[in-house]
């Protein structure tokens, strides 16, 4: 008998573009509010999430791409920063205790 993958993933593995959004973050959402006038958390701000940690992306020079690089080793195989932790688990925590009151029953959170 196959055994059951979890359907949430608890780890993650970091990209340099997730690395670069994350200690960029606010500058990312300022900008996208900037250029294209949709506020975080509107409904149409995802479409323009990609073009604007694109251009974050393109704006870094070989010795910043180099340590989002070693960032991504660093985050992946060992942790991310607390404040980074924090904030995993304010978007995510909600979807992992339904999962687990789903799973296991009983009355979590």
């Amino acid at each position: 008998k196959k055994e059951r993958k979890d359907i949430i993933k608890y780890g993650r593995k970091w990209t340099p573009r997730m690395v670069v959004y994350q200690q960029k973050r606010k500058e990312v959402l300022k900008r996208i509010e900037d250029e294209s006038r949709v506020k975080p958390g509107d409904p149409g701000m995802f479409k323009h999430y990609q073009a604007a940690v694109k251009s974050f992306m393109a704006e870094l020079d070989d010795n910043k791409l180099e340590k989002a690089k070693e960032t991504v080793e660093e985050w992946s195989n060992i942790c991310p920063p607390r404040e980074i932790q924090a904030q995993v688990a304010r978007n995510k925590g909600p979807a992992y205790m339904e999962h687990f009151r789903m799973r296991f029953g009983g009355n979590v959170g």
